[in-house]
C-alpha cells in the first residue's frame, strides 16, 4: 500500500483552504498557530512544492493546493459520512420541533405507525420556545406553518392551506346569496394572515369587500369560536377548524375555497441526531401527509 501523510496533516491542509487564515483554521482544529503551520510545512515537503501563499495573515492556495483541494476534500466527506453512519447503527436518535395544535391533532394520532414502522428510532417532539432559531442546534427538524413566499429556507409542503367561510347555523340565508350576507353580516378575520382575504375575494369574485364591517382576530382558535357564538362569517383556514375541537355544527353556507400561500412545512437541519432515522422520520411524515384524504373540505358541515 502507497505511504500516506497522515491525516492530522491533511486535516489542517482543508481547514486552512477553508478558512484562509491560520488562526481560524486553529480554532476549528482546537490547535495552536504554530503546531497548525508545522502539519501544513510538513504536507507541503510530502508534496514537493508550496501548497499556500503566505500573504500577512491570509493563506491563499497555489494552483498545487487547488489541485490537492479538489482531490482531498470529496474524499474526507465520503469519509465523514460513513463514519457517523457506522456511529450512528445503533444510536438512532432525533429531535423533532412541532406546534402544540399540529402535535395534539394531527401528529399523535399517527404517530404509532412511525413508531411501529421504526422501533429503533428514538424520536423526541418538542413543542417549545422558537423552533426555527432551534433549528440545526437541538432540533433536527421542525414542522412549522409559514407562507410559502416568506420564508428562504428549503422546506417540504404537507398540509397546503385552503381559505373558506364558516358560520353558526342558520346565521345567513344561502338563497339570499354571499353579497347579501356580507352587507348583514360582519366579516371576521385572522388579523396576522393577511393573503387569506385578496385570495378569497378573487375566487367568490368580489373585486372589492361589499362589506366595511370587519372584525379581527389574534388566533385561530378564537376566530372559529366567534364563528361558533354567531359573531358573523369567519374566513378560515381548513386546519383552524380540523385543529379545534368541539366545532360540530358549524357549517360553511356557500361551498367556496380559495388557495392561499399558507401551509404546514416540515424543514430538515441535522442537528445531533441520526441522519438515517431523519430520512426516515421525513419521508414518513410526507407519506401519511400525502395520504390524508381530509374529507372536511368536501363537507358542508363539521360533525
Amino acid at each position: 500500500m502507497r505511504r500516506l501523510p497522515p491525516t492530522g496533516a491533511l486535516e489542517a491542509f482543508l481547514a486552512t483552504a477553508r478558512s484562509g487564515t491560520l488562526r481560524a483554521a486553529a480554532a476549528d482544529l482546537n490547535l495552536s498557530p504554530s503546531a497548525l503551520s508545522r502539519r501544513i510545512q510538513n504536507l507541503e515537503t510530502y508534496v514537493g512544492q508550496p501548497l499556500f501563499e503566505r500573504r500577512h495573515h491570509e493563506f491563499q492556495l497555489t494552483p498545487t493546493g487547488e489541485r490537492l483541494l479538489v482531490g482531498t476534500e470529496p474524499v474526507f466527506e465520503k469519509l465523514g459520512l460513513l463514519l457517523e453512519e457506522l456511529r450512528e447503527e445503533k444510536q438512532f436518535k432525533i429531535t423533532v420541533g412541532v406546534p402544540p395544535s399540529f402535535a395534539t391533532a394531527w401528529l399523535m394520532p399517527r404517530i404509532q405507525h412511525f413508531r411501529t414502522e421504526h422501533p429503533e428510532v428514538e424520536l423526541t417532539l418538542d413543542s417549545s420556545g422558537s423552533p426555527m432559531a432551534k433549528l440545526g442546534m437541538s432540533l433536527d427538524a421542525i414542522i412549522l406553518f409559514a407562507n410559502k413566499n416568506e420564508h428562504q429556507i428549503e422546506m417540504h409542503e404537507l398540509r397546503p392551506q385552503r381559505a373558506f367561510a364558516i358560520t353558526a347555523p342558520g346565521l345567513v340565508d344561502t338563497r339570499s346569496g354571499l353579497k347579501r350576507a356580507l352587507l348583514e353580516q360582519p366579516l371576521l378575520i385572522h388579523r396576522a394572515l393577511p393573503e387569506i382575504l385578496p385570495n378569497w375575494l378573487k375566487t367568490v369574485g368580489f373585486d372589492t369587500l361589499p362589506s366595511s364591517k370587519i372584525e379581527y382576530y389574534d388566533n385561530g382558535p378564537l376566530l372559529v369560536s366567534a364563528a361558533q357564538n354567531g359573531l358573523g362569517i369567519a374566513l378560515v383556514l381548513e386546519d383552524m377548524v380540523n385543529f379545534k375541537s368541539g366545532t360540530s355544527g358549524l357549517v360553511r353556507p356557500f361551498g367556496e375555497s380559495a388557495e392561499t400561500p399558507y401551509s404546514y412545512f416540515l424543514a430538515i437541519k441535522n442537528a445531533s441526531g441520526s441522519r438515517r432515522a431523519i430520512r426516515w422520520f421525513g419521508d414518513w411524515l410526507l407519506n401519511e401527509a400525502a395520504s390524508d384524504p381530509r374529507n372536511l373540505m368536501r363537507s358542508t358541515e363539521f360533525v
